[in-house]
C-alpha cells in the first residue's frame, strides 16, 4: 500500500510526490486518510488538500503492509474510503486503533468490506472477468461504467492515474488472492454513501452490505466527483 501526502498548493509534497520518511511532527493536528479504489493514484485527489489538515491518499492494494510513519503526530485521524479502498481500510484500520492512533469517523463511499461477493459486493464472475480481459480496451470501458458519463469520463481522464495496465492487473490479482485468504474484519464503520446510479458496487448489494449500518443515498455513479469535493474539502 502506498501512503502519499498532499499539500494545498495542489501537489505532492516534494517533486516526485513522496514524503521523506524522517518526515517531522506534522504541523497540522488533524489528517483526513483516504483509501482510494482500485487503479489509483494521488493524482486525482491532488487538488482535495485544504488548510488547516493534512491529506494522505492510500491507493494500490498488491499489498496491505503500510509504513506508519506518515501517521504519527496527529490527534484526529478522520478516514475516508472508497470502492475497493473500503475493503482495505476495514483489514488496516483496526490494527492502527488497536495501536491507539487517534482514528475518528469513518466514512465508506461507493464500496464495502466484501469486495468479490456476489450478494454484498462485486460478483464473482463479474470480478474474474475483470481481471482476464484486463486491456486498455475494457479498462476504458469499465471507466466509462464508472463514472456514468462522457462528461464525467472527461474530468477523470483529465487527472487520470498514471499507472499502467501490468501494474492494474498486478493489483487485482493480489486483491483477489488476500480476499481468499484473509477473513472479514469486525471493523465497525460510522456511515457508507450508497450511489444510486452505481454500476460497480450495485446499489442492492451494497444495501445488503450496510444492514447494519447507517447510510445514505446519494444520486451518484460510482465515481462521485463533486461527493469527494464535499466530504474531503468540507470536512
Amino acid at each position: 500500500m502506498i501512503f502519499k501526502k498532499i499539500t494545498p498548493a495542489c501537489h505532492a509534497a516534494n517533486p516526485n510526490n513522496s514524503v521523506p520518511l524522517n518526515n517531522p511532527i506534522p504541523s497540522n493536528k488533524k489528517l483526513v486518510l483516504f483509501f482510494a479504489g482500485w487503479g489509483m493514484d494521488e493524482h486525482l485527489f491532488s487538488g482535495y488538500a485544504r488548510s488547516g489538515q493534512d491529506l494522505i491518499v492510500a491507493y494500490d492494494y498488491s499489498s496491505l503492509t503500510l509504513d506508519e510513519n506518515l501517521l504519527r503526530g496527529y490527534e484526529e485521524i478522520q478516514v475516508f474510503a472508497w470502492s475497493m479502498g473500503v475493503w482495505a481500510a476495514s483489514q488496516v484500520l483496526p490494527k492502527l486503533q488497536m495501536q491507539h492512533y487517534p482514528i475518528g469517523t469513518c466514512t465508506a463511499i461507493n464500496g464495502t468490506p466484501f469486495p468479490i461477493d456476489d450478494s454484498r459486493g462485486i460478483p464473482v464472475q463479474v470480478f474474474r472477468a475483470t481481471l482476464n480481459t484486463l486491456s486498455e480496451k475494457t479498462l476504458d470501458k469499465f471507466r466509462l461504467r464508472m463514472c456514468g458519463s462522457r462528461e464525467i469520463l472527461n474530468h477523470f481522464l483529465a487527472k487520470a492515474p498514471r499507472r499502467d495496465i501490468a501494474s492494474l492487473q498486478k493489483e487485482l490479482t493480489a486483491i483477489e488472492e488476500q480476499v481468499t485468504v484473509q477473513s472479514t474484519t469486525a471493523f465497525q464503520w460510522d456511515e457508507a454513501y450508497i450511489g444510486k446510479d452505481d454500476r460497480i458496487f450495485s446499489l442492492e448489494n451494497q444495501q445488503r452490505a450496510w444492514a447494519h449500518t447507517p447510510h445514505k443515498f446519494v444520486d451518484t455513479a460510482h465515481y462521485p466527483e463533486k461527493l469527494f469535493k464535499q466530504l474531503l474539502q468540507e470536512i
